[in-house]
This record gives structure tokens, sequence and C-alpha cells, in this order.
């Protein structure tokens, strides 16, 4: 299965352009008509939600089965023993080489990230979406307390 993953400018693709939030919702609608016809286009981007809720359609659980994944369901491990909520953009959360894995994630860093951004925690669809945060670092928002730049939900 694939499915279209969102670019974080961050990196190398720190100077590319992104869609603004209408361009997005108009490919996110695109996307889940192709679907119905080619099923391996996957579903991970939890802003699909949006038009799966208007269409009367069942949710599904964002990139990760629970909204973002960042620090709950995945960590990133880096060669210098490094551990990053997410593997998209700068998340750091302990290192493998002075404490334990078990510790970095029942960290209050680690949980702070699986929380989410203040900024979705009323939202109807937060359990399913919680926006992308390595999106909102990526265009200079504040993780914790921004909205997802590219959320086209009203």
């Amino acid at each position: 299965m694939r499915a279209a993953n969102r670019l974080s400018q961050v990196g190398e693709a720190a100077g590319m352009n992104v869609p603004d939030k209408t361009a997005y919702a108009v490919f996110a609608a695109q996307y889940l008509l192709a679907r119905r016809e080619n099923p391996i286009l996957g579903l991970k981007d939890g802003l699909l939600n949006i038009h799966l809720q208007a269409w009367g359609r069942r949710l599904f659980g964002g990139c990760t089965g629970y909204g973002c994944g960042a620090a709950f369901n995945f960590l990133a491990l880096l060669p210098n023993g490094e551990v990053h909520a997410c593997r998209k953009f700068p998340s750091f959360l302990g290192n493998v080489d002075t404490e334990s894995l078990a510790n970095i994630y029942h960290s209050r860093a680690a949980k702070n990230y699986r929380h989410g951004s203040a900024a979705c925690q009323g939202c109807r669809l937060r359990l399913a979406c919680g926006g992308c945060m390595a999106v909102v670092h990526g265009h200079g928002g504040r993780i914790f307390r921004d909205r997802d730049p590219q959320c086209f939900l009203d």
C-alpha cells in the first residue's frame, strides 16, 4: 500500500514550496476520489478525515492509528543515540547512551508530543487527526500551540 505524505519544510526541503490549505484541500479530495478506483492508495494524513467526515464516510486513525504518532507509536533513533519524537523534524527527547528508552518514552517531553497542539484539543477530529507537528515546525510555527497551517477544517 502507498500513501501520500506531506512535506515538512526541514533540512534540504526547507526551501521547497508547499500548497496552502486551499490547494491542499483540493488535492486531498482528488486523492480520496482517486482511491475509489485505486485502493492501493493508502490513508495516512489525518487531514483527509476532514473530507471523509463531510462526505459521511468512516474516519481512519490518522498517520498512525491515533492522530499524530510522534512519541506515541514511533520514535526516531539516530546513530549518535539521540531519540526524537518524529523522524521528520528535530524533536529531541533524550539519548539512549545516557538513559533508558523506557525513561525517554515516558518522559514529560514525550508526553508533550503525545498531547499534541493546544490548537487541536477542542477539535472534533482530534483523535483521528491532530495535524502534523512536523509541518507546523517547517512553517515556523509553535508545535505545541499552533494549528497545522494546511488544516482546512472551518
